[in-house]
């Protein structure tokens, strides 16, 4: 016989503490739970949200990837997540230390933790397995997406990275965090501390992607990995790295590569870093094993701290990806200068659609200004020189990159504008077009080379740091990719003008087909979109307007420009 419903209430709330602790458990968090996937590690209980155009779509933020790295796990290789019954994630995890210099109100971190090792999962409602129990579907392809943030800072949070856009277009979107600055990048060239431990825990989310993506509706075979800015370069340094191999299919670069001079991979760049660090910490100490014990019983706000000091003193970058010696038992990520694995054919049949903007370095204009810069370079000239340049060219040979770059850029008077346009040219536009240029003498995989010109008047980017200049800057691509939710949902009346609006569908559409096909324009019959042979590119300077030119003469003084400047050390 059933037990009437009120005597059941009552008997519940008879019965010991255990027991009701069990019933609510195994209970509750089931009703509570109708948005779920069930992963290698437990259930976990999103939300429905709304995308564009009321599309309803299942998220689930602040997904543990892998257990989180605290005390002496703190620099090593990620270790898996620890099993869990129910996970809510609903909202976003913390994000990882860092010191931001640059995003501002682009970000709104929900706290800072070393306990910030999440993913960000968002799958079309109707994808979802557990919507549909009783039918095996074909998985969605999957984009996965590497935040910039110059190695030291940024999340991979809706803040700057809504999904709306993309997921009302039938794809998964996966956001995600990552170890960062002295925490992710520093590097003591041994097995304790080998370096590019951000770039390892890029590889673990990818592997749990391939492990996890049916719970989610994926297609673990159909994933395409993307970037902007360091996180284009940690993409690219992946397709070019044994350790990534056959975790994705294809990779978008917006605003870097490889082999983008603003950071240097030399290990002699690391080891300077480093002792600037340890100094900052009055860490003396020359044996690795003391310095990495003492690193790990310092708490992670004095670690965070030293990292202001130093990158209030550097800039923009400070620790960031390096070579990697070999060392047993460990992954190597990056096993020789990203130019020589690029010169081998390492990463030559992956598919690439490259991109930048044309007025990249404006973005920057602010914290250059507020970092002294100009005054910098009069005392101390080769900081004129990029940072990859600088560490690979001889003392003796350094003078003559700065006259060249004092040449090129500041006609006798060192001022903001040429040294802005130094950082465009040299750090952003020359390794796009170098790259797509070497692909095509490789004989690869298509590369698609696209400049970002579109001037909104409206721009995400200008609103935020309160700037005026014409084209396209660093990031302003991006936000037409993902919705910049921290601005839009605080504008006053229309949150986006008409042409925004198109240029949102349009570069969404260049992307989700790209992630069909390998083509930007997947029924290209006319070659709206040709693939790029070395000598084209396409101007997106409008909303659905794709101009092909060739290399404009400016491009091409660029090329010539900084391939002097790489030959002249090259030949040292």
């Amino acid at each position: 016989m059933t037990t009437p419903a009120p005597y059941l209430l009552a008997l519940l709330l008879l019965l010991p503490d255990w027991r009701v602790e069990a019933c609510t458990a195994h209970v509750f968090p089931a009703e509570r739970c109708r948005v779920r996937a069930f992963l290698e590690s437990g259930t976990v209980c999103g939300v429905e949200r709304l995308a564009d155009g009321d599309v309803k779509y299942a998220s689930f933020r602040g997904v543990p990837y892998a257990k989180q790295p605290l005390g002496e796990l703190r620099f090593k290789e990620l270790e898996p997540a620890e099993p869990w019954d129910y996970h809510f994630a609903t909202d976003e995890g913390p994000v990882c230390y860092q010191h931001d210099v640059l995003y501002g109100r682009l970000m709104r971190p929900q706290g800072m933790s070393e306990s910030c090792i999440h993913a960000n999962i968002h799958v079309p409602m109707e994808a979802l397995p557990d919507q549909h129990p009783d039918v095996t579907l074909p998985g969605l392809p999957i984009l996965v997406f590497i935040h910039g943030g110059g190695f030291g800072f940024g999340s991979g949070d809706a803040d700057l990275h809504g999904p709306e856009y993309l997921v009302s277009k039938k794809v998964i979107v996966i956001t995600f965090n990552y170890r960062l600055n002295v925490f992710g990048f520093l590097s003591m060239n041994t097995t304790a501390i080998p370096g590019n431990g951000g770039l390892r825990d890029q590889v673990t989310l990818l592997r749990w992607v391939q492990r996890n993506a049916r719970a989610f509706g994926g297609d673990p075979t159909d994933v395409t990995l993307a970037g902007q800015s360091a996180g284009a370069v940690a993409a690219h340094l992946l397709s070019l790295s044994p350790a990534a191999e056959g975790l994705f299919r294809r990779a978008i670069l917006m605003s870097g590569t490889a082999t983008s001079p603003f950071y240097s991979a030399s290990p002699a760049y690391a080891q300077l870093v480093r002792n600037m660090y340890l100094q900052f910490l009055g860490i003396t100490s020359t044996d690795p094993e003391d310095i990495q014990r003492q690193l790990i019983e310092l708490p992670a706000e004095r670690l965070n701290a030293a990292h202001t000091k130093l990158i209030d003193q550097m800039g923009l970058v400070t620790f960031g990806p390096t070579v990697e010696s070999p060392l047993p038992g460990v992954t190597t990520i990056i096993d020789d200068d990203p130019e020589a694995l690029l010169n081998k054919g390492r990463g030559k049949n992956i598919p690439l659609i490259v991109g930048y903007t044309n007025s990249e370095c404006e973005t920057f204009r602010n914290r250059f200004e507020a970092f002294d810069l100009i005054k910098k370079i009069a005392s101390q000239s080769i900081l004129v020189v990029p940072p990859k340049l600088l560490f690979a060219t001889p003392q003796e040979s350094l003078s003559n990159l700065v006259s060249r770059m004092f040449g090129r850029y500041f006609n006798g008077k060192i001022n903001m504008d040429g040294f802005v346009k130094s950082c465009s040219e040299g750090f952003y536009e020359y390794p796009a077009l170098k790259l797509a240029q070497k692909r095509a003498e490789l004989d690869g995989t298509p590369v698609y080379l696209y400049q970002f010109t579109f001037d909104s008047p409206t721009s995400v980017i200008k609103e935020v740091m309160g700037l005026s200049y014409q084209g396209a800057a660093h990031i302003e691509d991006l936000t037409y990719v993902f919705k910049a939710n921290s601005v839009l949902e605080g504008r006053e009346g229309a949150a986006q003008s008409l042409e925004d609006l198109r240029m949102k569908n349009f570069m969404t559409d260049l992307i989700v087909q790209f992630m069909a096909c390998s083509k930007p324009i997947c029924d290209d019959k006319q070659s709206l979109w040709p693939e790029d042979n070395g000598n084209q590119i396409e101007v997106i300077e409008a909303p659905g307007v794709l101009r092909t030119n060739s290399r404009s003469p400016s491009q091409l003084d660029v090329l010539d420009f900084f391939d002097s400047l790489h030959s002249r050390v090259n030949a040292v």
